[in-house]
């Protein structure tokens, strides 16, 4: 009997930690973890404050590049330093909870749970005298109470997409820099600490923050609060009608399973969202060396590293409607733009620095002369047989004339590949006034 009663027991801890922190935290189910992933803004969040010593430097630093950022506080710590949080709501930044005691989730019972989120709560809106929407547990870790408690207080889950990992001994500020650039995103958060962690830990994160902001700005991004962040993610939720609300039954089911489909394509083959109209990733060329024509300067090398461009989707839907030329132009036009952030990421992301070559191989390259691309025939093998099978289904399945399309319009559809050197993208449409360093 005393076995089945601990069985009973530890399956029932099993489900109020592990499962909740496998749908909360891992799952990111209820919890917002990244904003809008088609907008290059993202948010700098800071855990663990407030500190005396380190946080009015980061708050110094903040207010010099006129950034605004979210502080998840400790709610002991909070009410020991109330003239900093007084500065935070007076320069604009954003007050979440970080609980009031700071302890791990899988050590807190569900009374215990309850009472730390409401008593922080009534902290931090003492202090700020605004009401409080944004909770971020400790580690980030959850319990089954963790949710609970939210939602009767009226909080929304926060976690991050984006570590800077500044909580470790030593000195690293070049890595810290390294880790939040590379890995930023349109819609991310960015978790940062201002206290906490090893001993000294935070010199580091005050170190590269602002390389950090800077790096971030040359990459097109804008920064915002949490909530503005969130507020537009409902906006558009609330407000955006699915492209494919019309089409019928069976393609939207095909659609929703694609999806998923590209998704673990996405992670497995690192394929980074840009914007609206693109996504990217790493790859090599294997088209053979390109000359110029007059000079006979020689372009592109065979095996060059180059950046291979997938469009978004809807872009597909957009630009892909051949006999609509106005959506043709629409769709130039919001390409157009989209290759800035391009040129951007070729001049100042650090993973992306030693592409010589950015390509496509495409269907949809009626008028992309007009961005300046180069356009050739692909020669005739299996691969071009496959590539082409692959995207005339992409096409059908996400065009609104379905498959019909690919019938009607098989002449137009054909596959060529489309490239433009790293210096024609960058002369063209880059922009080299940043003075900041690799």
């Amino acid at each position: 009997m005393t076995w089945w009663i601990l069985g009973g027991i530890l399956l029932l801890y099993f489900l109020y930690t592990v499962v909740a922190e496998l749908v909360l935290h891992i799952w990111h189910i209820g919890t917002l973890h990244r904003g809008n992933q088609d907008e290059r803004t993202l948010a700098l969040t800071f855990d663990d404050g407030p500190d005396p010593v380190y946080t009015p430097q980061v708050l110094e630093i903040l207010r010099q590049h006129q950034v605004r950022a979210t502080f998840f506080l400790v709610g002991k710590r909070a009410v020991e330093y109330p003239q900093l949080i007084r500065r935070m709501v007076e320069e604009g930044h954003e007050i979440g909870s970080h609980s009031f005691a700071h302890v791990h989730a899988w050590a807190r019972s569900p009374i215990g749970t309850f009472r730390d989120i409401a008593r922080a709560k009534a902290t931090m809106e003492t202090l700020t005298g605004k009401p409080l929407r944004y909770y971020r547990s400790p580690w980030g870790a959850m319990n089954l109470a963790t949710a609970c408690a939210c939602k009767l207080f009226g909080l929304r889950q926060t976690l991050w997409s984006v570590r800077a990992v500044d909580w470790k001994p030593g000195d690293y500020a070049d890595e810290v820099v390294y880790r939040v650039v590379s890995a930023a995103h349109p819609g991310a958060i960015v978790l940062c600490h201002d206290a906490g962690g090893a001993v000294g830990a935070p010199k580091n994160t005050i170190q590269a923050l602002p390389i950090m902001i800077q790096h971030l700005r040359n990459l097109g991004f804008s920064f915002s609060t949490i909530g503005e962040l969130d507020k537009a993610r409902v906006h558009r939720k609330e407000t955006q009608v699915s492209p494919y609300a019309g089409y019928p039954v069976l393609r939207r089911m095909l659609i929703a399973v694609w999806q998923l489909v590209e998704a673990a394509f996405t992670r497995i083959y690192h394929v980074h969202a840009v914007d609206a109209i693109f996504r990217i990733s790493k790859a090599t060329w294997h088209h053979g060396p390109r000359m110029h024509e007059q000079s006979g300067e020689i372009l592109v090398q065979e095996g060059a590293k180059a950046l291979d461009l997938h469009f978004q989707n809807e872009t597909l839907l957009t630009f892909s409607n051949a006999n609509d030329n106005r959506a043709l132009i629409r769709g130039l036009r919001m390409t157009k733009a989209a290759f800035a952030d391009i040129a951007r990421v070729l001049e100042y992301h650090p993973d992306f620095r030693d592409v010589e070559v950015v390509m496509a191989v495409t269907l949809m390259n009626r008028g992309i002369e007009m961005l300046g691309f180069h356009v050739e025939e692909l020669p005739d093998t299996r691969e071009k047989k496959r590539l082409q099978m692959y995207m005339r289904f992409l096409m059908g399945m996400y065009h609104p004339e379905g498959f019909s399309r690919l019938r009607r319009g098989s002449q137009s559809l054909a596959l060529k590949l489309v490239w433009m050197t790293r210096n024609e993208i960058i002369e063209r449409y880059g922009c080299t006034t940043s003075t900041i360093s690799g």
